[in-house]
């Protein structure tokens, strides 16, 4: 007789756009090997995306399930949605994503049987209040195990939440290699014509969802004092957010069209990458393991990124990019120049970009790695 697959329940907060833990989980979802696992996701607030449509494309059933705020008499009717939903397709582990689904979620799942959840950690929790970690500790008792997104996450975890080292296991964040190519130089002019741009200018780019805490006032300042040694700097910036507009009419204000793209949200983000020389991500807080920093490299780029959370996990400091403190703008210009004015270093660094990338952090072995935990953790319900 053979052994029926786990059936795994992914709970998420939200689920509106093509973010990074968004893109984690279709990643993880899809990949799974479904003679082991077979997956399924609750989603608490949820919009119609691409990522979404991949994943039921791909056999995952997908559910919205809207709660609010979680304490109020509507939430309740819903964790009986939620307690159903669990019981009749009997899951044996569920892992959850942000606040709503590592409390509500996780109290739901125990009240309806589930022996297994597991707690997943994506960022540095800087705007996370001492209520909020208040309350991750009172569902620490049900939670068997925490995946931390890197190493930065694992020690806030074990420092503020007080969570036991021996249930935390750090799994990075990893790329589809086969989706993402390295671009020759033609390809790479073309790219760069196709927004506007010549093929020889020296193009910049960043993709990030448009938040404070992101910092693209650095990027922004940075450029415009590199404009000045390298009037073919071209600046490309990709994503969508609260402060899109902001920057949108800040952009205008300085008739700064012609050097600078806003390309806002989008499906694809290949073609905006292969238009790259060099790639930057330099938030001042709050950031885990950056998915658009893999992306960045397995496209072949040189990366600057700031010391936050895992970025300098992701990029070797002088191998595949550079390491920058928060908001050092003299620094982020002065690593600019560098790449701009050393092309045999700005090659190298973008081969050992793509290199790193496969050797550490493909796709299949972010998979493999929670793959091999849950099992770890299951290993003995048969014989239970």
């Amino acid at each position: 007789m053979s052994k029926q697959p786990l059936r795994i329940l992914y709970l998420i907060d939200f689920w509106a756009s093509p973010g990074g833990t968004e893109r984690h989980l279709s990643y993880l979802t899809t990949h799974l090997d479904r003679q082991r696992f077979q997956p399924a996701v609750v989603i608490f607030n949820y919009q119609p995306n691409t990522l979404v449509d991949n994943a039921k494309a791909a056999g995952v059933e997908v559910v919205h399930i809207p709660v609010a705020r979680y304490y109020t008499p509507h939430a309740l009717m819903q964790a009986v949605k939620l307690y159903r939903f669990i019981r009749q397709r009997d899951i044996g582990l569920v892992q959850t994503f942000h606040y709503k689904s590592d409390i509500y979620g996780a109290v739901v799942a125990k009240v309806a049987g589930v022996r297994h959840i597991v707690a997943s950690k994506r960022d540095a929790a800087d705007y996370k209040s001492a209520f909020r970690f208040f309350m991750h500790k009172l569902v620490r008792p049900i939670t068997d195990r925490y995946i931390a997104v890197s190493e930065v996450v694992a020690a806030v975890i074990r420092n503020k939440e007080k969570v036991s080292a021996h249930k935390i296991s750090v799994i990075h964040n990893g790329v589809d290699l086969i989706n993402y190519a390295v671009p020759d130089a033609q390809r790479k002019g073309e790219l760069k014509q196709a927004l506007g741009f010549a093929s020889d200018d020296y193009v910049i780019g960043m993709s990030a969802w448009f938040r404070p805490e992101k910092d693209h006032q650095l990027l922004l300042d940075a450029f415009i004092e590199l404009c000045g040694f390298v009037p073919r700097a071209r600046l490309v910036l990709i994503g969508n957010g609260p402060m899109f507009d902001h920057y949108r009419h800040w952009i205008a204000d300085r008739r700064l069209d012609d050097r600078i793209r806003l390309v806002g949200a989008v499906d694809d983000v290949r073609p905006f990458l292969g238009a790259l020389d060099v790639a930057c991500l330099v938030p001042r807080m709050n950031e885990g393991f950056s998915n658009s920093v893999l992306e960045k490299m397995a496209t072949g780029l040189p990366v600057i990124v700031t010391d936050i959370g895992g970025n300098k996990e992701a990029v070797a400091d002088g191998e595949n990019g550079f390491v920058i403190a928060p908001g050092d703008q003299h620094a982020l210009l002065a690593r600019l120049r560098t790449l701009h004015d050393d092309d045999s270093a700005r090659e190298r660094m973008a081969r050992e970009s793509r290199q790193r990338v496969e050797r550490l952090f493909s796709l299949q072995a972010m998979v493999q790695r929670h793959a091999d935990l849950y099992q770890s953790m299951t290993r003995t319900d048969a014989k239970a």
